[in-house]
């Protein structure tokens, strides 16, 4: 019951309410009613109503027997009673006007088929009024800006979050409490939470869409089961570059396991992981791998410094931590430059001699050093023109190193890591990014130079389709009954409508015509069998390689269709494809697949004969340009597929990525056709070309094998 939203204003009065009430609060602080009415008391500066059957007063504040004995309609109705009791309250809160419901209670979906029959109901309930449904099995929210606790992932007696730029929303209510208090401990400045739970209505791409656009949201950190309205999330991504807004996300259901935990959990779809982590890349999202990667990228991205390079200034009283840091640095794409030979006087004038350290970077004090000529030698560092970014090493018990390095930071709007044997106070309330392991602060500075030098975002919306040619390309998807797979010369014809280039070839359906096509034909030649039971040639002798002359050709072709007729008797032959034999100096390929959550998915890679043993590829979702096409070849083999001697060249490169476009293009515009394999694309010279082609049309009846 997913309703995909557009307008980010339809759940202002959800998220930011200026009045509320409650349906389930109770005088038990120990019940979840309880909880979340004394949450909403002790933060809502707007008129808060508690709704009870029998109850006079909740918590010192009067109450009313139902909402529709409310004195007000109000923008936000909490729900906690049992799940039994859901749908009627929800059919008043309805007929009251509205804007918003927060559904607290379980037992719908994730509880079997019952639950998720009353969670239809509920949901059309809501659509029916217009009100927007946050939940069920949700733990609630948070909205700092606006003083609304409206969840139990904090208890009253906890202090309120102080506020700040980041918002996190997480589909599992538990783990959002978990990620929400561990984030406060580490002085994660978190001024938005939300839990969708099983997402009847709104879901964590629309509600990322809502806080992309609030002022106060700098960065979002999302952790998600499964994701709904994928076009929402990608129009959230791209709002997201644009805004210089980080968004962080954190996948559940990565394998078979989790994939059937999550739709245990929340009655989810989970789509395939790998997808995922592409069209993340492809749209800018930062893709965390752990719960621990994700508070850390948070707290980095916060304050909202940014980089021009990726140069590094590491800064200790250990030697052997120095060198351990620009480990973790290089291997983490930064650079620990040298610093200049002036700049390197400069800080010994302020160091006590004799100096037994280094100023090289990494900068080794020693532990001899005066302290107050650590703190003149820390401000000279931060001020250097040859670093971007700093880190340096503390000890918690180092309570005078910590207020230095907090006034440093203060003073200073270059980023600071601070590497520390554990949390300290003075840093935490400072807002200074602190990390108890080099490897999380090293990779927390490099995913903070990435995303200050990503590139820009393709406009998708510059890429219309063409309808006159999805007609004329249609006309080689009229296949025979009970056939889903075309022949590889009507891929082809297909293929020419996307301006995908091909090598030469003649359709020919005897031996006289092959041996003239094979003349025409300059070079050598391949012969294929054609026949709609036989998608894979090689396998039953359908194919003749490097041939040339008259005699040549006609062996092969009579050798050939006996082999077939032997091995494959019953397949049914309908010519036989007559190509030129191009070199190649590399072989790739390029397919197309259907993701059930985002689509159709263009995927590019080596090919070949290496297809199976290296079976690395990059995807990316379309439509996309050129860029962005030449950028996913560039990932391939840690780059080295475009760089050196035998890399591919300019025009190489750009060929390959018309390839990928038209892929892309095709199935955009052409909804039946689920599967394409081009291998291989033949790549010599300066030109690319495609000498195979596979297309799956989508239904039930493909047949065994293809």
């Amino acid at each position: 019951m997913t309703r995909p939203q557009t307008d980010a204003q339809t759940l202002d009065r959800l998220l930011a309410p200026r009045s509320i009430a409650m349906v389930g609060a109770s005088n038990n602080l120990y019940s979840i009613g309880g909880l979340v009415f004394a949450n909403l008391k002790r933060s809502f500066k707007g008129a808060l109503y508690p709704v009870h059957p029998k109850d006079a007063q909740v918590q010192n504040c009067k109450a009313y027997s139902s909402v529709a004995q409310l004195p007000q309609s109000v923008d936000l109705v909490l729900i906690a009673v049992a799940s039994h009791a859901v749908e009627g309250v929800v059919e008043e809160a309805v007929a009251s006007g509205v804007g918003g419901i927060v559904l607290l209670s379980s037992g719908f979906a994730e509880a079997g088929a019952e639950g998720l029959a009353l969670q239809q109901r509920v949901a059309e309930k809501a659509k029916a009024g217009g009100v927007r449904v946050i939940g069920p099995n949700c733990i609630g929210y948070l909205n700092i800006a606006d003083g609304v606790m409206a969840n139990f992932a904090l208890t009253p007696d906890e202090p309120l979050p102080p506020g700040g730029g980041v918002a996190l929303v997480s589909q599992s209510g538990g783990l959002g409490s978990y990620l929400t208090t561990k984030g406060l401990l580490t002085g994660l400045k978190l001024g938005w939470f939300v839990s969708t739970g099983n997402e009847l209505d709104v879901n964590i791409a629309s509600v990322l869409r809502y806080l992309v656009e609030r002022p106060e949201v700098k960065v979002l950190l999302a952790f998600s089961e499964t994701l709904r309205d994928p076009e929402v999330f990608i129009e959230t991504a791209r709002r997201a570059q644009l805004l210089d807004k980080p968004l962080v996300i954190l996948k559940a259901g990565r394998s078979e396991a989790a994939a059937k935990a999550a739709m245990s959990h929340t009655a989810s779809v989970v789509g395939a992981a790998d997808v995922f982590d592409a069209v993340c890349r492809q749209y800018g999202v930062i893709i965390a791998h752990s719960m621990e990667e994700m508070l850390d990228l948070g707290m980095i991205f916060q304050d909202g410094r940014r980089v021009v390079d990726n140069r590094l200034a590491i800064m200790t009283s250990s030697g052997g931590t120095g060198v351990l840091l620009a480990d973790e640095a290089a291997l983490s794409g930064l650079d620990v430059p040298g610093f200049p030979e002036h700049e390197q006087q400069q800080m010994l004038s302020v160091l006590h001699t004799p100096f037994f350290g280094s100023v090289a970077n990494p900068v080794d004090t020693t532990a001899a050093v005066n302290p107050k000529s650590v703190t003149a030698l820390q401000k000279l560092i931060s001020e250097s023109p040859s670093v971007d970014m700093l880190a340096t090493v503390t000890w918690a018990r180092a309570t005078e190193a910590a207020q230095e390095l907090a006034q440093l930071y203060k003073s200073s709007t270059k980023p600071l890591a601070v590497l520390s044997t554990d949390l300290v106070d003075v840093l935490r309330e400072a807002g200074v990014p602190t990390y108890t392991d080099p490897q999380r602060l090293a990779r927390a500075l490099a995913a903070l130079h990435r995303f200050s030098c990503r590139p820009p975002l393709s406009d998708d919306a510059t890429l219309p389709g063409d309808a006159q040619r999805a007609q004329r390309a249609r006309e080689h998807l009229q296949l025979p009954a009970h056939e889903r797979v075309l022949m590889e010369a009507q891929g082809k014809r297909l293929f020419a409508h996307y301006n995908i280039p091909l090598t030469e070839e003649v359709w020919v359906q005897d031996e006289e015509a092959a041996v003239e096509a094979a003349s025409r034909i300059a070079g050598k030649v391949v012969l294929k069998v054609m026949s709609y039971q036989l998608p894979h040639k090689s396998d039953v002798g359908g194919l003749r390689l490097g041939l040339q002359g008259e005699a040549d050709v006609r062996a092969a072709y009579r050798d050939m269709l006996e082999e077939v007729q032997r091995r494959a008797p019953h397949a049914q032959l309908d010519g036989v494809l007559v190509q030129q034999m191009v070199p190649a100096r590399l072989e790739l390929t390029c397919g197309l697949q259907r993701d059930p959550v985002f689509g159709p998915i263009v995927a590019v890679g080596l090919g070949g004969v290496l297809v199976e043993q290296l079976a690395e590829t990059a995807l990316l979702r379309p439509p996309f340009d050129r860029a962005t096409a030449c950028r996913a070849l560039g990932q391939l083999l840690g780059g080295r597929l475009v760089q050196g001697r035998r890399g591919l060249s300019s025009d190489e490169q750009n060929q390959i990525a018309d390839i990928m476009i038209g892929v892309g293009t095709l199935a955009l515009e052409l909804d039946e056709v689920s599967e394409i394999d081009i291998n291989p694309i033949r790549v010599d010279a300066g030109k690319a070309l495609a000498a195979d082609a596979l297309v799956v049309l989508q239904g039930p009846q493909v047949q065994a094998g293809h």
